[in-house]
């Protein structure tokens, strides 16, 4: 506990020392500002030396809407000042009157730098309440609907981008409109930024990543302890821990990029804003509660309850007082926040002298938080400009927490398991010692004659032995590299059965979601692309977890009839053999497939990658070029023949990859198929997987591997796949939603993970289904009882409680004849394959997508009548 403490602080001294680091070499290189109306960069050049914010003296015209139309008539409008942008007019003095926040004004800025930098662009926060920008005298921003009564102006929440070309002598004219009579404060808080336009959207959509990335973990932190409070009630610290996350999370969403408003376009002002300030309101009374919940002797009652009753009543005026009123309020409400948040500070460090568990993690992460929060309250009341950073304090705070979960659970299990295995050895010592005194008792006499005569036979054998020994001695070597080779597929084995079943459920949802949200969106979204390298990220990662099940060998492969030239084709029209070539220009490949190849039976996929690994590393053989050779024929064995006794007489397709390349040693052909055996550079350009890939899909496949290899001649692979007299099936048409529509027919989703009965509700409701859940196979044998449905989709792993087998066949001796779909993350599928043999039973592996989900229901589903 002592060194996660250190950890913690540690890693916050760091982030302050970046901070600080930050800070310095911005202060280095300053860029210019504008004086007098007029912004001069000189020598500034964009994309040299960064951009530049607009701050400095603006041209201040306070209750004007002017145009550029006014600027070029024969009298210049007279100005009412000069202004500070960026900031708020509150405050400031026009003909000796102090300005509230309600009102409207024009702001003009000439902006001097060098034509030559090209293109340039304007990065424009939001404003208090609506704006219009004008460059040159053409329109170019507007963000809701400027006017001159509240009754005449439409507010609105977004950040833009505007390009601006400099013209010939190097100037610019901006000319911006402000009005506000919907918030407590008027102008523009942020700086606009000039950019080059080549990083105007990077530099956008960098700011919208980080924003996205602290919303999503927040949510999901959010989602994970409302399901643990749903579970166990008396857990209150999970409800206010899920609730901090909620409101920390959406204020993200609601400042910076504030790309919540782009998400749902329907999402008004005034509820944007009214749930931007309910979460800054309620974040310290909902603290006190949190820690209160962690350290109750800690934590007065009477200051519990009394925070409460403020966040309450905060939240009543946030909900219905006018816009100006709570948004008014911050500068009164800052030194009771301050209050709580020491409060919340004095809480922790009682606990933590009095060594409560994670309270000295927890004090060494509210450092950061409060730091944060002290900055936004500063930005607030507009003393500096810095931006909100809440969230990212919030952030570190939630994964310091899971940590300390993930401790408080790791010391508990340790603790049980240890007990248990203790009493489960003293169970099988006392078992062990009461067997054998009876044994004893019974059949002393016997077990004397027993010990005489094998006292003989070990003699006889020990006579034998040393006859045979050396036959042994030379048999050992073969047995400890055949135990060697046992013990590492064993282990790897052990390693991808272990893991698979909890990275495909975590997986699911990398695949599931995207695929979902994809069927609904626009084909011209931004979000798009990002959601379609998900989808692809998550596919790749369950591939993986699939390699090292073939590896394995304990992979679910999916076994058809079809055409081994097939394969070969379809890998040499990939993107990866594409990328290949590229990588290898000088390797000239070639191919020679019988027109007449018989089919095999066996795993399109597995077949695929073997193809691509012998192709690889026949390529990677020959560096300086040479010719790679791929060849099809029919064979048939006979050793009658005299063919070859390595391959059992019969039938085969075959499969020849042959190049002319650095060729193999004998001491390395011995070894090329054990797996993490490898001569390239681990990482780079070889993991040691390959070969032992595709000596696993070979035997899995019921085939052989004949090698021969010279150095510096080449080497030759040629693989025995037994024929098949099944027909393969031709190629299928492109998957469409439209087809595999489903007509209302019920649909049970049974999984334990909450996660996995979310994901799949999603896509059945999609697909036109109605869906019901049950979170263990005991709630799923009771539902049915009481309510059958059409269909199980039902997970074979489910703990604690029965399988997904136990739950089929208790199902099945409710209603025979029930259908289902088997789902599963894990390797074993001989619990499976039993399954599938009690009744009408299809297998969906884990992670699925969208398409597959709706193939496996609608095979089983094909003849079931429409609702």
């Amino acid at each position: 506990m002592k060194r996660f403490a250190f950890t913690i602080a540690f890693t916050l001294a760091v982030t302050l020392l970046v901070m600080a680091v930050r800070a310095g070499a911005a202060q280095r290189l300053l860029p210019p500002t504008a004086s007098a109306g007029v912004l001069d960069l000189g020598e500034w050049q964009v994309d040299r030396d960064g951009p530049v914010p607009l701050a400095g003296q603006w041209e201040f015209y306070w209750g004007e809407l002017l145009s550029p139309d006014d600027f070029r008539l024969g009298t210049t409008p007279e100005k009412s000042g000069w202004f500070s942008m960026p900031g708020v007019w509150n405050g400031a003095s026009v003909n000796s009157l102090k300005l509230g926040g309600v009102g409207f004004a024009t702001f003009r800025l000439h902006l001097r730098a060098d034509p030559r930098q090209g293109k340039l662009a304007l990065l424009i926060p939001y404003a208090f309440t609506a704006y219009k920008l004008w460059i040159d005298g053409r329109p170019a921003i507007t963000v809701g609907r400027v006017g001159k009564g509240a009754d005449t102006m439409v507010p609105a929440y977004r950040t833009t981008v505007a390009f601006i070309d400099l013209q010939a002598a190097g100037e610019a004219e901006l000319i911006l409109q402000i009005s506000n009579f919907m918030h407590a404060k008027g102008g523009m808080r942020s700086p606009i930024r000039l950019v080059a336009a080549s990083q105007a959207s990077i530099l956008k959509h960098r700011a919208l990543v980080m924003d996205v990335v602290v919303f999503g973990c927040l949510l999901i932190m959010s989602i994970y302890h409302l399901a643990l409070f749903a579970f166990r009630r008396s857990d209150r610290f999970n409800l206010y821990f899920a609730l901090l996350c909620l409101f920390f999370g959406l204020r993200a969403a609601l400042t910076g990029e504030v790309f919540l408003v782009d998400l749902l376009p329907n999402l008004d002002w005034q509820t944007t804003v009214r749930l931007e300030w309910l979460c800054v309101f309620t974040g310290a009374p909902l603290g006190i509660a949190f820690v209160r919940s962690l350290f109750p002797g800690e934590c007065a009652t009477g200051i519990y309850q009394g925070s409460l009753v403020i966040g309450a009543a905060l939240a009543l005026v946030t909900l219905f007082a006018p816009s100006t009123v709570f948004t008014g309020m911050y500068p009164f409400m800052t030194p009771i926040i301050g209050l709580m948040l020491g409060y919340i500070a004095w809480v922790i460090l009682k606990a933590t002298l009095r060594r409560r568990f994670g309270a000295v993690v927890m004090l060494a992460s509210l450092l950061l938080v409060i730091a944060t929060v002290i900055n936004d309250m500063l930005f607030a009341n507009d003393l500096i400009q810095t931006g909100y950073a809440i969230p990212y304090g919030m952030l570190f705070f939630v994964f310091s927490q899971a940590m300390i979960l993930a401790n408080r659970s790791a010391i508990a299990s340790r603790g049980l398991e240890a007990t248990n295995a203790a009493y489960q050895m003293e169970i099988k010592e006392r078992e062990r010692a009461e067997t054998e005194v009876r044994a004893y008792q019974d059949r002393l006499e016997d077990l004397v004659r027993e010990r005489t005569d094998a006292l003989a036979v070990a003699n006889r054998r020990l006579q034998q032995e040393l006859d045979e020994r050396k036959t042994a001695e030379s048999e050992k070597l073969e047995l400890q590299a055949h135990l060697q080779r046992a013990q590492k597929m064993e282990a790897l084995g052990t390693l991808a059965g272990g893991v698979a079943h909890d990275l495909n459920n975590i997986l699911s949802g990398l695949v599931g979601y995207p695929d979902l949200l994809l069927q609904d969106l626009p084909a011209d979204s931004r979000l798009r692309k990002p959601l379609q390298t998900i989808l692809q990220s998550g596919r790749k990662a369950a591939a993986i977890v699939q390699d090292l099940l073939t590896l394995a060998r304990r992979g679910v492969a999916d076994f058809q009839a079809l055409d081994l030239n097939r394969i070969v084709t379809e890998y040499l029209e990939s993107p990866e053999f594409e990328k290949l070539i590229q990588f290898h220009p000088a390797v000239v490949v070639t191919s020679h497939l019988a027109a007449d190849l018989t089919p095999v039976k066996g795993s399109p996929v597995h077949l695929f990658k073997t193809v691509m690994n012998l192709v690889s590393n026949a390529a990677e053989a020959m560096p300086d070029g040479g010719k790679l050779s791929i060849q099809t024929a029919n064979r048939s064995i006979d050793p009658g023949a005299g063919d070859s006794g390595a391959v059992p007489d019969g039938d085969y397709a075959v499969l020849t990859v042959q190049d002319n390349g650095t060729g193999i040693s004998e001491a390395d052909l011995e070894r090329i198929f054990e797996p993490f055996y490898s001569k390239k550079v681990m990482g780079k350009s070889g993991t040691g997987l390959g070969m032992a890939v595709v000596w696993g899909t070979v035997k899995d496949h019921g085939g052989f591997i004949d090698t021969h290899s010279l150095e510096g001649v080449g080497t030759t692979f040629t693989l025995y796949f037994p024929a098949t007299r099944e027909v393969p099936k031709g190629a299928t048409a492109p998957w469409s939603l439209a087809d595999h529509q489903g007509h209302g027919q019920t649909i049970l989703i049974v999984d334990d993970v909450a996660e996995q009965r979310e994901i799949a509700a999603a896509m059945l409701t999609k697909l036109g289904y109605r869906t019901e859940t049950a979170s263990s196979g005991e709630a799923a044998v009771d539902h049915v009882a009481r309510r059958p449905v059409d269909l199980l989709l039902l997970d074979m792993v489910m703990d604690p409680g029965i399988d997904g087998l136990e739950t089929y066949r208790r199902i099945l001796a409710i209603h025979p004849g029930q259908k289902a779909v088997i789902a599963s993350g894990y390797a074993e599928t001989a619990r499976i394959r039993e399954a599938q043999q009690l009744g009408p039973a299809g297998y969906l592996k884990k992670p699925y997508g969208l398409d597959t989900l709706a193939e496996a229901v609608a095979a089983l589903l094909a003849d079931h009548p429409k609702k």
